[in-house]
């Protein structure tokens, strides 16, 4: 896996989650996307197993960080889209929307 791409999908994915949640509040907020969230959004999205058995949450979450980082450099995502996904109230839970986000990317990555 590259660094750098996770590194990138980091800061992608911490802007977007805050500007997705001042959206939703109304009020200016940042946030880190804690490794947990998104290793429970690799499982749920189907990337956890298509990794090596022994990696730690961190490496999950890089791989998921990673994807999304070149779906976005790829134009396989726009922002618009990454910060919709973030928004959508329905799942109250963050891991639910950082695992539509990455089946999202996996598809289209596939087609």
């Amino acid at each position: 896996m590259d660094k750098g791409l996770a590194q990138f999908g980091d800061s992608l994915l911490n802007f977007a989650y805050s500007f997705a949640v001042t959206r939703s509040t109304g009020t200016p907020r940042g946030f880190k996307v804690q490794d947990k969230v998104l290793a429970e959004a690799a499982v749920k999205a189907g990337l956890r197993k298509l990794l090596p058995r022994r990696v730690s949450r961190g490496e999950v979450a890089n791989s998921i960080e990673a994807l999304l980082g070149h779906s976005w450099l790829e134009k396989l995502l726009t922002l618009d889209e990454v910060v919709a996904c973030l928004s959508d109230d329905s799942y109250l839970i963050p891991s639910e929307n950082f695992a539509r986000l990455a089946e999202m990317a996996l598809a289209r990555l596939k087609a």
